[in-house]
């Protein structure tokens, strides 16, 4: 079975309703008590006088009491300079999977945006507020993300990789809704502020880098669960590098998915069996 069809059909729903679920699922993991401070219902106003002594229903949302990590609008102004060889691995990845797109899938290589400029990533990482690490910056420079979602490149299966704008605008997504959620366990469980969004697959998951420690370690993070480091690489470099491979041999990539190319002359990544 592929995914095609019925990734665009996820699409299209978790689109409607994915801000309301990330709320939901960073609140019901405190359990039913903390949630119920988020979603009681107001008092109705009695017909009769009422002369009940109990202390009226919590009226505010719970707060945060460790550091979410969040600086959003506050992130440093300078990009830290790449390393020449940062830069050649990125690229050299970066012309396998091209080379293989253009002449398998040349509509998912018309979907690779041009190369963001060193003002916007700049930018980016001062909405963020988090300092973004040279690998980042070196696929920023390559390519400005992807257009959309439907038949652009995907890291399989179906991680469609952020431009400067999607990172920004994600990251503030998700510190909104951690901080909102006045959870203590989320912070670190569910998100961090200092967690950069990279890749994305249009229902409210997606891949991000760690940079509490500035190792930008490479995770996934799952706005009903948790955040996981179990099933990827350690770099987003690496990972492309097996996506490469998987390419240029017919697979199986990370998963056990294997390319497949549709009748639009895009790239697909079949389910494993």
């Amino acid at each position: 079975m592929r995914k095609g069809w019925g990734r665009a059909v996820v699409i299209a729903v978790a689109s409607v309703v994915i801000v309301l679920g990330l709320v939901y699922a960073v609140t019901v993991r405190g359990g039913q008590d903390k949630g119920a401070q988020w979603y009681a219902a107001p008092p109705t106003t009695p017909r009769m006088p009422s002369y009940s002594t109990a202390a009226p229903a919590p009226t505010t949302r719970p707060t945060l009491t460790v550091d979410s990590g969040c600086r959003l609008g506050q992130g440093p102004a300078a990009l830290d300079p790449v390393p020449a060889a940062t830069t050649r691995r990125v690229n050299t990845a970066w012309d396998r999977v091209e080379r293989w797109l253009k002449a398998h899938a040349p509509t998912t290589a018309a979907s690779l945006r041009p190369p963001a400029t060193l003002a916007r990533i700049a930018q980016a990482q001062r909405e963020t507020g988090v300092p973004l690490p040279a690998e980042l910056v070196a696929f920023l420079l390559r390519h400005d993300g992807v257009s959309g979602i439907g038949d652009s490149f995907a890291l399989p299966p179906f991680h469609h990789l952020a431009s400067t704008e999607t990172i920004a605008s994600q990251a503030k997504v998700m510190c909104e809704v951690l901080t909102s959620s006045g959870l203590d366990d989320n912070v670190g469980h569910w998100w961090h502020g200092r967690f950069l969004p990279v890749a994305v697959d249009g229902g409210g998951d997606g891949l991000f880098l760690d940079q509490r420690t500035g190792t930008g370690r490479l995770g996934d993070w799952n706005h009903e669960g948790s955040v996981s480091f179990d099933h990827r690489p350690p770099t987003l470099t690496e990972l492309l590098e097996r996506t490469a491979s998987a390419l240029e041999t017919g697979g199986p990539a990370d998963g056990g998915y294997r390319p497949v190319v549709t009748g639009n002359r895009a790239l697909d990544w079949e389910f494993p069996r």
